[in-house]
């Protein structure tokens, strides 16, 4: 995996697998094991100042900073590492 990317996984105790894909801003604690389009999407729809009700700063100032982790070619990549899957 790219050391670049760790941050937005949380990896199994066995370091074999990710477990969850976690949200790398401060104060949230948003994690899902729907994939990394999902956790994508939860960053995208937080740092939207237009979405007044789920608007974060903090979330739009790591868009901002990190936008080019945060395209399709790396959810791509993600996605096709080793990760546990939903029950």
């Amino acid at each position: 995996m790219r050391d670049d990317l760790r941050k937005y996984c949380k990896i199994s105790d066995d370091g074999s697998s990710i477990d969850r894909f976690v949200c790398p801003v401060e104060g949230c604690d948003y994690s899902t094991r729907l994939g990394p389009g999902a956790l994508r999407m939860h960053i995208i729809m937080k740092s939207d100042p237009d979405n007044v009700s789920r608007f974060c700063s903090a979330h739009q100032t790591f868009y901002n900073t990190h936008v080019s982790e945060l395209g399709t070619d790396v959810v791509r990549y993600l996605s096709e590492l080793p990760r546990l899957e939903i029950d």
